[in-house]
């Protein structure tokens, strides 16, 4: 704090030196000593003046600077805690970063995991685009292999073949896979004659013949077994 007392000026009581006043018995030149050092005195005053007031006004300036260093610590230590702020939060922000990175890489590896089970499944409707039954497509449609139905078929909500009779004691003989005559008739006098049995006997012949092959036909095609 600026000393007050610096400001106040040294004031000299004026004291007149006259020569006529000094001792006869002084030489000239102490004479003129004598009536200098009035002078000089004043002009010691005037620089002690001048000396307190320059002191005065640099422990004033002192003072302001002190008062503009205190607000500058001031600001320095608040910056001081918000930089270690942002260093806490860039901390924080860099686990966070780091935390993130590992799960990108996780979620990269699961996106490049799933690739190879998108392109394998791409494979897969390929292959099965190029091989399968449609239940909607109209247009004629074949297997390589066999059927294998648990219940029945049919054609348009019609049942067509069912599942296998059995039972069945296989027919023996010869079967007939001839043309054959369903309206045949046969002329039968009375009494018939030979001729005429004999015709009847053989077209019933014919007849069991024909169920023969469709017997056999039945049982190749696994309806009767």
């Amino acid at each position: 704090m600026a000393d007050n007392s610096l400001n106040e000026p040294v004031v000299l009581q004026a004291v007149g030196v006259m020569a006529s006043s000094l001792p006869t018995a002084f030489s000239p030149a102490y004479r003129q000593y004598v009536l200098e050092q009035t002078s000089d005195a004043t002009k010691v005053a005037q620089k002690a003046n001048d000396a307190g007031g320059g002191a005065y006004d640099a422990q004033v300036r002192n003072d302001e600077q002190d008062i503009e260093l205190a607000d500058h610590a001031s600001r320095l230590t608040a910056a001081e805690a918000e930089l270690g702020n942002h260093e806490t939060r860039i901390t924080n922000a860099e686990e966070n970063i780091s935390a993130l990175d590992g799960r990108v890489k996780s979620v990269e590896s699961d996106v490049s995991a799933l690739q190879t089970d998108v392109s394998a499944l791409q494979s897969d409707v390929a292959a099965i685009q190029g091989d399968y039954v449609s239940t909607s497509d109209t247009a004629e449609q074949s297997l390589s292999g066999a059927l294998d139905v648990a219940g029945y078929l049919s054609v348009d909500g019609t049942k067509v073949v069912g599942p296998q009779q059995t039972g069945w004691t296989a027919g023996a003989g010869t079967p007939n896979l001839a043309a054959f005559n369903a309206d045949q008739t046969f002329a039968v006098s009375n009494p018939p004659t030979q001729a005429e049995v004999k015709a009847i006997a053989d077209a019933l012949t014919a007849s069991c013949q024909r169920i023969l092959a469709l017997e056999q036909m039945a049982r190749i095609h696994g309806l009767i077994a």
